[in-house]
């Protein structure tokens, strides 16, 4: 099963220059720490000293925000795509 992962700019730096990654998982957590395996630097940006992963990171999948927090529950199908950002905060 392959799932697409947009890339945004800033972690593009880390994965060659590539705009999108295909990897296997079930869920979005699974599926990041395949990302990881194959890229060991995006495993810094994307998860914390405890192996969750980041609050500040959300995704997009069929249109739904997933947070970091429900991304072990979220279930993926072979051809998702899913598209990873930053949280925005402000005042």
């Amino acid at each position: 099963m392959s799932v697409r992962v947009h890339m945004p700019p800033v972690l593009r730096m880390v994965c060659g220059g590539e705009r999108w990654l295909a990897a296997d998982g079930t869920t979005i957590t699974g599926l990041m720490r395949a990302l990881a395996e194959r890229n060991p630097a995006l495993r810094l940006h994307l998860f914390d000293e405890a192996g969750a992963i980041r609050r500040n990171i959300v995704f997009l999948h069929k249109g739904d925000l997933v947070r970091s927090h429900e991304a072990g529950v979220r279930t993926l199908a072979d051809g998702d795509e899913l598209i990873l950002t930053n949280a925005l905060a402000g005042g």
